[in-house]
């Protein structure tokens, strides 16, 4: 839900008519301020005539705004952020809503975390998406198929009840309360999650069949502007599906996708251009990546990687400041 706005930096207006294709990108952050900012200039630097969308946590680390204001056609909204719920999808519709709003047109819509980096210079991965001749790089499986990445319990256990959430919890807490979710396993019709916060859920009749079938994959992806219209009006035409996925856990991970594919209409590619390590995973988080991980992020092909802790390792942010450097392409 948002709750308040920040009036925008700069006006986007319309698209420049020197720009063949302009890319937005929506960015939802909650802390790290200097890392926020720190990676907006590298957006702009390496994607100028970009639209970058702020959607900062309004419970999250205050924002200065005085160094984002020296930056043109960048804006900062005020949400109310969330974890495993329907908050980030609210966050991303109101990205879109506010390009609509503001009659500022944008060809591939991109949405990343304050904790992100690119890896690659953001006009070759433009170039990559343009290129392709794809409606959208988004990451996706039939979620009962044989690709699918989740085990089917998982799936029915996120996907078919409807979700309460109680309060949240501590990382002790949620240690000590693990055990508790075996109740999952000995029976069919209610469940308890810990890793969202304290969570229960009843067995529910779900919108899934033969027209809307049922997808997961990663919550970022690279769209273009006609799959994101198509959202919107899906979104407005069936609040019931939408009510039914702000119910779920981990929303984010199946509604886009489930509405998209259902589509039949979208070339899409499966590969979110994203680099996460989610090996020795902790309660869904990925790892904070250090040194030792940008070898392998360097060389997985993906534009973005995630998460970086720069109060831990700064470092790494001119590392990538360096890669980039060298790997840009010379302006003329």
């Amino acid at each position: 839900m948002e709750v308040a706005e920040g009036p925008p930096l700069l006006p986007g207006g319309c698209r420049d008519d020197n720009a063949l294709v302009r890319f937005c990108y929506h960015i939802q952050s909650h802390r790290s301020p200097d890392q926020l900012t720190r990676l907006v200039h590298a957006v702009k630097r390496y994607s100028p005539d970009s639209i970058v969308h702020i959607s900062h946590d309004v419970n999250g680390a205050p924002l200065d705004l005085s160094e984002l204001r020296t930056l043109r056609d960048v804006t900062v909204q005020y949400h109310e952020g969330g974890y495993g719920d329907f908050s980030h999808v609210d966050r991303y519709m109101a990205a879109v809503d506010w390009l609509n709003g503001e009659g500022v047109q944008v060809d591939w819509l991109v949405n990343i975390t304050g904790q992100d980096y690119p890896i690659r210079p953001l006009d070759q991965a433009e170039a990559e998406l343009i290129g392709s001749g794809a409606d959208g790089f988004m990451e996706y499986w039939d979620a009962f198929g044989p690709e699918s990445h989740w085990p089917q319990r998982r799936v029915r256990s996120r996907y078919h009840f409807q979700h309460r959430r109680l309060r949240g919890l501590s990382p002790r807490a949620k240690k000590l309360l693990r055990p508790v979710q075996a109740v999952n396993r000995i029976q069919p019709l209610m469940r308890v999650h810990v890793s969202y916060g304290l969570v229960v859920g009843r067995r529910a009749r779900t919108p899934f069949g033969p027209d809307l079938r049922l997808h997961g994959g990663s919550a970022f992806s690279s769209l273009t502007w006609p799959v994101v219209a198509y959202l919107r009006e899906y979104f407005d035409r069936r609040p019931d599906v939408v009510d039914y996925f702000r119910h779920c856990l981990s929303p984010v991970e199946a509604v886009f996708q489930t509405i998209v594919c259902s589509a039949d209409r979208f070339n899409l590619v499966p590969d979110c251009k994203r680099y996460f390590d989610f090996r020795n995973s902790t309660f869904n988080h990925p790892k904070s990546l250090t040194a030792d991980d940008l070898p392998r992020a360097l060389a997985s092909g993906a534009h973005f990687a995630r998460k970086f802790d720069y109060e831990r390792n700064p470092e790494l942010l001119d590392v990538l400041d360096a890669h980039l450097a060298a790997a840009a392409t010379p302006r003329a």
